[in-house]
């Protein structure tokens, strides 16, 4: 018999001082009380705190008395207590879990509280791909050079692992939320449940694109330059005397080949220019033209997307040190930089040309549209996202499929 997704709040035993705090008690003391509650009570699932918090808060408030601060070691310990078994009795099954976490089967549909918890959980990128190191950790821990793993092995994975955290895109947590979540056809709807639905298409505007990707584009391509003029090392390809089709790869000091190095930065800045020329005349003469977007809503780069950018520029600063001092060989850095400085004078044209026409409506999407393709870009239709159920809905009804015949969204004039 599957669980509820929300069972009955633990009681909680009165504490000495009993009576109600409500508009009494010095207001300082209030808040050092309410902070202390808000604190503890994040031992309670997240969903459960949204639905229930306020009721326990407003309990746990009145219990404490006028003139506490804070709560007691016994107060303490019944929350702590009452929500890990919350959390437990939430868990899914062993084998249910396994096949949600492995097999990233549809989770049942009493287990649909955790998993949206465990979807929106910031550490949901990193439980997701630590099953895929298994088999790399276990391959390498066993290495047939007697000094065993070197130590930047290891940091690579602990590397990998903790950018995963910033880096994992959000759209896949959307499909995951749709997969797990969502009721199908037939399927009930409950008080906490949020079903799939139209919603409009976010975009960034263009201002905030361009401004950090010219940010991001600029410290790649200066740590490529960097790189270039001032790193000791260089893998060669060398032909092994006597073996036809053989090569030795071999580390050696930069010499002569800096000038190759330097040269090939200087050649995609060169024709990063011209495209740039390219573009500033699309962008001319196609963004006055551009169509009508009835389905989108405009907003600045989020703040995760703020801390992406700072991670990977963070990581280019790093990989730019590295090969200065010499522990890694020049080579990675000048293919980054070739690929960032072909971009870098393109996204200074288009954001010298957007804030002069000052368009307010106009996204960062609609501007890599044109200067790319040469086109006016299409109308953004609504997209499948998760969202609270109508209010007519009733508890307990099921979910209607939609009928074919119907189409999924209005006519654009």
């Amino acid at each position: 018999m599957p669980i509820p997704p929300f069972p009955p709040m633990p009681p909680i035993p009165p504490m000495p001082g009993g009576g109600s705090s409500a508009g009494s008690g010095d207001g300082t003391a209030g808040a050092h009380l309410e902070e202390s509650i808000e604190f503890w009570m994040l031992a309670y699932p997240r969903r459960w705190r949204e639905l229930r918090g306020e009721e326990l808060r407003a309990l746990v408030v009145d219990l404490a008395g006028p003139d506490a601060r804070r709560l007691g070691a016994h107060a303490v310990f019944d929350l702590v207590r009452g929500g890990w078994a919350t959390r437990i009795r939430e868990h899914p099954p062993l084998h249910t879990w396994l096949a949600y976490r492995i097999l990233d089967r549809r989770i049942h549909v009493a287990y649909r509280s955790w998993a949206l918890d465990d979807i929106d959980g910031f550490l949901y990128p990193l439980r997701i791909i630590w099953p895929a190191f298994l088999p790399f950790v276990a391959v390498t821990e066993y290495p047939a050079s007697p000094d065993g793993v070197p130590a930047f092995v290891y940091a690579c994975w602990v590397f990998a692992l903790v950018s995963s955290l910033f880096l994992w895109p959000e759209r896949r947590r959307s499909r995951a939320r749709l997969k797990h979540v969502a009721p199908r056809p037939g399927e009930p709807v409950v008080g906490h449940s949020r079903v799939a639905g139209d919603v409009p298409h976010h975009r960034v505007t263009e201002r905030s694109t361009l401004t950090w990707a010219v940010l991001l584009l600029w410290i790649s391509g200066t740590g490529s330059v960097v790189s270039a003029l001032f790193a000791p090392k260089v893998i060669l390809f060398i032909p092994v005397p006597g073996m036809d089709a053989s090569w030795e790869i071999v580390v050696a000091p930069v010499g002569g080949h800096r000038a190759v190095a330097v040269a090939i930065l200087v050649t995609a800045l060169g024709v990063g220019g011209l495209a740039a020329l390219m573009a500033r005349r699309r962008l001319r003469r196609f963004l006055p033209d551009r169509p009508n977007q009835p389905f989108r809503v405009l907003r600045p780069l989020s703040a995760p997307a703020k801390v992406k950018v700072l991670a990977v520029a963070a990581i280019v600063v790093a990989l730019t040190g590295l090969e200065v001092i010499g522990w890694i060989v020049l080579g990675l850095s000048v293919v980054t930089g070739a690929v960032t400085l072909l971009l870098l004078p393109g996204a200074l044209v288009a954001l010298v040309v957007t804030r002069r026409a000052t368009l307010p409506d106009l996204a960062g999407s609609d501007v890599w549209w044109i200067a790319t393709r040469g086109r006016l870009p299409n109308v953004d239709w609504p997209v499948r996202a998760l969202r609270p159920p109508p209010r007519l809905a009733r508890e307990g009804a099921g979910v209607q499929s939609r009928d074919p015949a119907v189409p999924p969204y209005p006519t654009v004039p």
